[in-house]
């Protein structure tokens, strides 16, 4: 910049540190002789503006010598390179919001907030060298922006708060704000002159006030909601707080000292970057609906400032005690202060960074926490003590990588009930338990689960696989795990339980027609207990069954090698032989859980095969008499499945109790029923001796069951047994009328 001095000589006033001038050498107090080879009043820049600018050479007198000076015109300078990336920034994010955001009335205000600001950006070089229509285009975009921002915030307050104001008034401002910039037109006229550096002050102060106008729209929205605990409340103080974040620097260190002063404490080039974080925040504002305490986030971040004070001042007093001949104080402020925000930012961030480092820097809590998210996840489809093997006892014995691991059930009658899984012996588990010795042996961690008056749990872990005890930090997360296991074994409890009393109430329900609205409750509870037996069955079939098979391959592969002696060939045969038997055994099983022959061959010869096939382990003579059926197979799958079971559970009930030496069965039809004889030379039972009844049967609930399944198919029972004289069933079911299960 350059103005007249006493002596009428065009005297240097101000050269701005990052432009051409400085890397010229050019001071303040230098006389500019000529421009161009003409005195400087022949400058049209000189005269409008005051200013140097678009000059090739230039003759300056400095203490009375003469210095001739060359401009080199493709340099470079920061009024090139930082404008032109704050307006890429602003036209890159007007265009996002115009493709992401168009419905929004407030988001496409906001793009022409960004568009002002990009061209008051692309504008300012040009402005800077003395170009006409580029302080034309800064002049009036300045004026626009605080008012187009006012109409912003008016919508945005109106759209997410639905707040109404006054909005007609913006079309008068906008008319007279294109008026002002058609009159700048006039700049062109060289008599205009006088008006020209007036101008830029004029702009200021609008620009200033328009914004303060802007501030006060948002104070006035801050007291009306600042005690309320709504979603506009945040809003306003997260507006305030990106305010004061982007505003206070360009206008306390820029505009006012250059208004008031006529100097920038620090040049704008630098602080308008700030103001466009506070556009930006809205972006974010109107397309999330979440929103930070910002009340919140202030205290902790000074907070964390307050905590990295004592190490940073530590941290620099010994970095100028070592360094106090190398460094300066502003070197050592830097150093301070950069070291605070530093310390402050890290300490702010650490919840956040150590969520996301989580499994480089604390690998055995990440496994244990994902373990935990996936236990309890699991542990709503938890309803017996198989489940819990299944889906919680596997999963912790693989996170803590432990030989093996176990939940025990010790019942209020001193039963105990143990699921293990890997290499741990549930014998001696039990044995400790018995011994009240089990929570100071050495090579178990137990954790009691719960001290219910029914029953008292244990989780129980074994060594680790390196044979060291789980740390500290294991146990811990174990004593979290059974917080969830009690609720889990308090379930399992009371579902045995409620299951145990449905099935006596289910026994017990009458047959007449005045109980025949509840007939579906014994339909629902055979139906659950076929679903069991049907996913035991599978679950058999797919796994053991599988293993056994590929088992057998193994040793047959093994055994075929010819350079194996005759002795070891004969062993693995044997092995194989047994394997076989294994899974012979499990077979039967399945039939007896599953009998899927009923949908194939019918009942009758599912009948005849199953008791053949039982002839060959049972203690006594097993027979069936199979008379003139016609209608039985015509009847459906359910009713089917029914009639197997209680030949299955009488025979049960042989095997285990009736110690007689011939059992034989009877099925026939006569008159239109459907009829089952059962009868034994064993030693029967007392009738009337409530408790040995309901102990008959491997169910649990053996005559109960039976009866159970009778009167749901609307059929009858007789029961003969006398003790010591042996037993005689006998059952019959309408063919014409029996009830579907």
């Amino acid at each position: 910049m350059v103005a007249l001095n006493k002596a009428d000589q065009w005297e240097v006033t101000e050269a701005h540190s990052q432009s051409a001038s400085a890397k010229l050498g050019i001071r303040v107090g230098d006389v500019v002789k000529l421009v161009d080879g003409k005195p400087p009043e022949d400058s049209k820049y000189v005269v409008k503006w005051g200013a140097i600018e678009q000059a090739n050479t230039l003759l300056i007198s400095r203490v009375g010598i003469d210095h001739d000076f060359k401009i080199v015109k493709n340099s470079t300078t920061l009024y090139d390179v930082i404008p032109l990336a704050e307006e890429s920034i602003c036209i890159f994010l007007a265009c996002i919001l115009l493709l992401k955001l168009r419905r929004s009335p407030s988001a496409r205000l906001l793009s022409v907030v960004f568009v002002a600001m990009g061209l008051i950006y692309m504008s300012l070089g040009a402005s800077i060298r003395g170009d006409l229509l580029g302080k034309i285009v800064i002049s009036s975009f300045m004026m626009i922006l605080p008012v187009v921002f006012l109409h912003f915030i008016v919508t945005f307050f109106k759209e997410k708060g639905e707040l109404q104001f006054a909005t007609g008034y913006f079309k008068y401002i906008y008319a007279i704000l294109v008026g002002i910039a058609m009159l700048r037109g006039f700049y062109l006229m060289p008599s205009m002159t006088q008006f020209y550096r007036l101008d830029g002050i004029v702009t200021l102060v609008f620009f200033i006030i328009g914004f303060l106008i802007n501030i006060c729209v948002i104070a006035y929205m801050y007291f009306k909601v600042r005690n309320d605990k709504t979603y506009l409340s945040s809003i306003v103080k997260s507006v305030c707080f990106s305010l004061f974040i982007s505003i206070f620097p360009i206008i306390c260190l820029s505009f006012l000292p250059k208004l008031f002063l006529g100097i920038w404490v620090i040049d704008a080039i630098y602080t308008s970057w700030t103001i466009i974080l506070f556009p930006i925040s809205f972006i974010y504002l109107i397309a999330s609906n979440q929103l930070y305490d910002i009340g919140m986030v202030i205290r902790r971040f000074i907070f964390a400032g307050l905590v990295s004070v004592i190490p940073v001042s530590l941290f620099t007093g010994i970095y100028a005690f070592l360094f106090s001949h190398e460094v300066n104080e502003k070197q050592i402020l830097f150093v301070f202060a950069g070291s605070i925000f530093l310390g402050s930012l890290l300490l702010y961030a650490a919840e956040y960074g150590t969520t996301r480092l989580e499994p480089f820097l604390f690998p055995k809590k990440h496994v244990l926490q994902l373990a935990l998210k996936k236990i309890s996840k699991n542990l709503g489809a938890i309803s017996t003590l198989r489940e819990l093997k299944d889906i919680i006892l596997i999963d912790i014995v693989n996170t803590l990588q432990v030989l093996g691991g176990a939940i025990v059930f010790r019942h209020e009658n001193e039963k105990i009930e143990i699921i293990t899984q890997g290499e741990i012996d549930a014998l001696e588990i039990e044995r400790l338990i018995h011994e009240a010795s089990l929570p100071n042996h050495p090579d178990f961690t137990s954790i009691e689960i719960t001290g219910h008056g029914a029953f008292t749990g244990y989780l129980v872990m074994t060594r680790k696989k390196t044979n060291m005890l789980i740390s500290k930090e294991e146990k811990q997360w174990l004593q979290f795990i059974t917080t969830y296991l009690e609720i889990s074994l308090e379930n399992v409890h009371l579902i045995r339980k409620l299951t145990g009393n449905l099935q006596k109430f289910a026994a017990q329900l009458p047959h007449e027609a005045v109980a025949q609205d509840i007939q579906w409750f014994r339909k629902v509870m055979f139906e659950l207990q076929e679903e069991e037996r049907i996913r035991i069955a599978n679950d058999l079939h797919d796994t053991t069954m599988q293993d056994l098979f590929f088992l057998k391959r193994r040793i047959s592969s093994i055994a075929d090698k010819s350079t194996l002696e005759k002795s070891d060939q004969e062993q693995l045969n044997n092995m194989n032989n047994f394997v076989d038997m294994i899974n012979a055994s499990l077979r039967q099983s399945c039939f007896e859980l599953n009998p899927h022959l009923l949908r194939e061959v019918g009942l009758i010869q599912t009948l005849q095969m199953y008791v053949e096939k039982e002839a060959y382990t049972t203690p006594f003579e097993l027979s069936i008499d199979v008379g003139s059926v016609a209608y039985i197979e015509s009847k459906d799958l359910p009713t089917k499945r029914h009639l197997f079971r209680i030949v299955q559970e009488l025979l049960n009930n042989a095997k285990k109790h009736s110690q007689a030496a011939r059992v034989m069965f009877t099925v026939e039809e006569a008159d239109h029923y459907f009829y089952i004889y059962y009868e034994d030379d064993g030693v029967g039972f007392n009738v009337q001796n409530e408790g040995v009844q309901k102990e008959i049967g491997a169910s649990g609930m053996g005559i109960e069951q039976i009866r159970s399944r009778i009167i749901h198919m609307g059929g009858q029972m007789v029961l003969n047994t006398i003790k010591g004289q042996g037993t005689s069933f006998r059952m019959w079911i309408p063919i014409e009328e029996v009830i579907s299960a």
